[in-house]
């Protein structure tokens, strides 16, 4: 599929799928002792964006910022909210091992630094009758990588070098999407191509990635594009288009976010769509 079919199937889309609003309670979630992302995240609260620890977020603050990523933000009922420095969030859903393989069932949780670029994200999928495999990504200061493990503790699989440090980084600049704070961060430049789709360029430990973030007219975002390195087994990586979808929207604690969406890889050989996503709760702090 050549470059202009692509973009012409991403818009169709795009006009056709349109994300859907609906309320949500979020839930009370347990913490995990992840002690250096919880250290650095006190030291951090301090100050951010050089704003003191009491400062919310002003009209004035997102003023430089192209006006589609202005409307999300005021979408997400980000303006009045403080500045974030720690995210928790809960996931639920369904993962595809394979393009041609059953649908299987996905629970997670995932943390993340602001403005330091960094993550944490655990998956666990029942892959086969009493066998549970654990997904570990992760990455920070331009370091990725994905483990896969049995049970938790027996190693299958691993995945690092420098495609995946800069696929693990492109991801973190999907998810900004639910902690819209990280879009004021000096480390992502925004650039505006049109009404309803900016560019963003984001930087972190020597490496450097690129996204579309996709709106409509009131401000709600649709999807994520962009071009990433994917997995292909033994080894193997290569560029293909990448497209994250946001089909709904829910309220977590006054905040406005995307609830639900998936992730595809658009392979000339076809689409594969490995992974579905509800949000069970966004925790920001």
């Amino acid at each position: 599929m050549n470059r202009s079919v692509r973009h012409y199937v991403i818009d169709q889309r795009l006009k056709s799928s349109p994300p859907t609003d609906k309320i949500i309670g979020s839930k009370k979630i347990r913490m995990r002792h992840l002690c250096t992302f919880i250290a650095l995240s006190l030291l951090l609260s301090i100050t951010l964006f050089g704003q003191s620890e009491n400062a919310v977020i002003s009209d004035a603050d997102i003023a430089r910022l192209p006006i589609p990523v202005q409307r999300y933000l005021r979408y997400t009922k980000t303006i009045g909210k403080p500045f974030v420095t720690w995210v928790e969030l809960t996931q639920s859903g369904q993962m595809k091992l394979k393009p041609d393989a059953e649908w299987i069932p996905l629970h997670a949780k995932q943390w993340y630094r602001v403005p330091e670029v960094a993550f944490e994200w655990q998956g666990w999928v029942k892959a086969a009758p009493l066998f549970h495999v654990k997904a570990t990504d992760f990455y920070d200061n331009g370091v990725g990588s994905l483990k896969i493990r049995l049970w938790g503790f027996i190693p299958m699989g691993r995945a690092e070098g420098p495609e995946v440090s800069e696929g693990e980084l492109m991801r973190y600049l999907s998810e900004i999407i639910w902690f819209p704070p990280a879009m004021l961060g000096e480390n992502i430049a925004w650039e505006a191509v049109n009404d309803t789709l900016a560019r963003a360029t984001i930087t972190d430990g020597g490496l450097e990635v690129s996204g579309d973030f996709h709106f409509d007219p009131d401000g709600r975002l649709t999807a994520f594009t962009a071009i990433r390195y994917a997995d292909m087994g033994d080894g193997e990586f290569r560029l293909a288009d990448w497209y994250a979808p946001v089909s709904e929207y829910a309220d977590f604690n006054g905040w406005y976010l995307p609830s639900k969406g998936s992730a595809v890889w658009l392979f000339e050989e076809g689409d594969y769509e490995y992974i579905r996503l509800k949000i069970e709760s966004i925790s920001l702090k």
